[in-house]
């Protein structure tokens, strides 16, 4: 069998030094972002589509002062998009693969417990 390059190889290959440690940065701040369980909790109630503010209080079980908090931060980082309809605010997953990275470790963590 052929080895391939990993995607990773793939989109970094002509990338200097020092840009690979701007996106070893830019990881490292993508994943702290990721790393509060609150957040994931909004991950979770996003993950099956788009959805409310209040939609994710009610799901998360948390105050909307809370919700909102870490929903901004998720928003920030690029992980979640939102839109507005009057005065109701939507979210939902901004990327695929973000969305995908969660359901795994999810899943993965999960079969672990059981």
């Amino acid at each position: 069998m052929k080895s391939s390059k990993s995607k990773v190889q793939k989109a970094t290959q002509n990338l200097s030094p020092k840009e690979m440690e701007a996106v070893f940065s830019r990881v490292a701040e993508y994943f702290n972002v990721l790393s509060e369980p609150s957040r994931l909790r909004i991950m979770y109630a996003v993950c099956g589509g788009e959805k409310s503010v209040s939609e994710v209080v009610k799901m998360c079980g948390s105050s909307q002062a809370n919700v909102s908090r870490h929903l901004l931060a998720l928003h920030k980082a690029g992980i979640l998009s939102r839109r507005k309809e009057g005065v109701t605010v939507y979210y939902a997953t901004a990327d695929d693969a973000t969305l995908e990275i969660c359901q795994t470790v999810c899943a993965k963590i999960a079969q672990d417990i059981r």
